[in-house]
């Protein structure tokens, strides 16, 4: 949390402020304590009343074949300290990756863990491609955070299991609905026997998205995958002793999605064979609100966001911009953000397809120099402050032009993080917030003129 130590105030409140802004990189600052005062003009925070809402898992991010290639060319001690500013509270403190089942559009070339033809029973299967640069990658991680959550995801089942014959384009076929059971088996039983335990899967990245010919993809239908997770992959974890959870759709909240989930989840016993459903937020922001009828249907089920990271000619994809997809999605009901590739280089490669996807962070193709992205300067004001187990709060009162989101942690101290664009009030005031605690109050004024991303803890 910095090399600051929290203040105590009058009334036995500690806080401490961090932040990053368009001139000033990551710090922690100064701030004056709570008050009993209150300021009439402004409609206070009210943590007092802030209602306890679902737990959060943390924050993610994939780690591509294309990404782990990247990470396993760099210089060992450069390596050691890209992972260290990812996944300890030096930086980020990440506590989750993605990993992908056989290639997706961010790997260095096409392949599945078996290309035999009608070889069911997986006696060709193999991870030996992954244990060139993914499985060393990914064990890395998990050597600097032993608790790391992992999950994976296929872009496309082998091509002989499909209509077309190929990864890139067709339908599963039903009658290999067995076979690929097994085949996910044989991945999460291998990447345990590595040391690796996969924690939940989905059984389709992007269920609706059909890439034309241009890259590993598979569409399902709401019947087709939910006959495939009821009768076929949950009955083969559980036979093979794995406790490994299934999250279904893989894909976005908007209407036709979200139309899709209820249909599959309407068919009987599908929402008893899963643990949740897995978004990913590629639409408006808006539409993470969408979630909220399907969490009140089936209050059971876990919702997880999956996807979505930087860009690499996008320029829109700001600090404020990822707060509002964040915060949004976090706050309708997903206890997990992951963005996409963990790391590219500058032109956002290797890739299989044509999106102009950018890394998390970017690593320079000649010099190795990393750079970060404006998704990376959000997250590290939640991630080495936000725990897991951590409760996502309902607070009401001003936001006054920012995005905000409050969590409370288990011991009780709670995290407020807020997004400014820096846009001034009337052309020439600064935004500000007002948060109201135990009867008391506390003023945060915010940065004018520039973008800001500010972390204030307080117990």
């Amino acid at each position: 949390m910095g090399t600051g130590a929290f203040c105590p105030e009058e009334g036995g409140q500690t806080l401490r402020l961090f932040q990053t802004t368009e001139s000033r990189d990551f710090r922690e600052i100064a701030t004056p304590g709570f008050t009993p005062h209150p300021y009439p003009a402004v409609e206070a925070l009210d943590v007092d009343a802030a209602a306890a809402k679902h737990e959060f898992l943390g924050l993610g991010a994939s780690l591509t074949d294309a990404s782990a290639w990247i990470l396993a060319n760099m210089e060992p001690e450069r390596r050691a300290a890209l992972l260290r500013d990812l996944f300890t509270p030096e930086g980020c403190n990440l506590g989750a990756i993605r990993l992908n089942i056989g290639a997706s559009d961010y790997s260095t070339g096409l392949y599945s863990y078996d290309d035999t033809p009608g070889d069911t029973g997986m006696a060709d299967f193999s991870l030996r491609r992954d244990d060139r640069f993914l499985v060393p990658m990914a064990q890395a991680v998990r050597a600097l955070r032993p608790d790391v959550y992992v999950f994976a995801s296929p872009w496309s089942p082998p091509g002989w299991m499909k209509t077309s014959g190929l990864m890139v384009g067709g339908n599963l076929r039903d009658e290999c609905m067995p076979a690929l059971a097994n085949y996910f088996v044989k991945y999460v039983r291998g990447y345990g026997e590595r040391g690796v335990p996969i924690d939940a899967v989905t059984p389709q990245n992007e269920t609706m998205c059909d890439t034309e010919g241009q890259y590993p993809c598979c569409t399902y239908t709401a019947g087709q995958e939910g006959a495939f997770v009821r009768d076929h992959l949950a009955p083969a974890l559980r036979r093979a002793g794995l406790g490994t959870k299934i999250w279904v759709h893989d894909h976005n909240p908007d209407p036709d999605g979200v139309a899709r989930v209820s249909e599959l989840l309407s068919m009987p016993g599908v929402a008893d064979a899963i643990d949740g459903v897995a978004w990913h937020c590629y639409g408006p922001a808006e539409e993470a609100a969408n979630i909220d009828a399907v969490a009140a249907a089936h209050p059971r089920l876990g919702h997880y966001h999956t996807e979505n990271g930087p860009h690499v000619v996008l320029s829109d994809r700001t600090e404020s911009w990822w707060a509002a997809k964040v915060f949004g999605m976090i706050q309708h009901g997903c206890s997990l953000f992951t963005s996409w590739n963990l790391c590219l280089d500058e032109l956002g490669t290797p890739a299989t397809g044509a999106h102009l996807c950018g890394g998390f962070v970017t690593v320079d193709s000649t010099t190795q120099e990393v750079a970060h992205s404006p998704q990376y300067r959000l997250f590290r004001h939640i991630g080495p402050f936000v725990a897991r187990g951590a409760r996502v709060m309902e607070v009401s009162g001003s936001r006054d032009g920012t995005c905000l989101i409050l969590f409370r942690n288990p011991d009780g101290t709670f995290v407020l993080v807020v997004a400014c664009d820096g846009t001034l009030v009337r052309g020439i005031q600064r935004r500000r917030l007002v948060v109201k605690y135990r009867g008391r109050y506390k003023t945060l004024p915010l940065p004018g003129g520039q973008w800001s991303v500010s972390t204030l803890i307080f117990k």
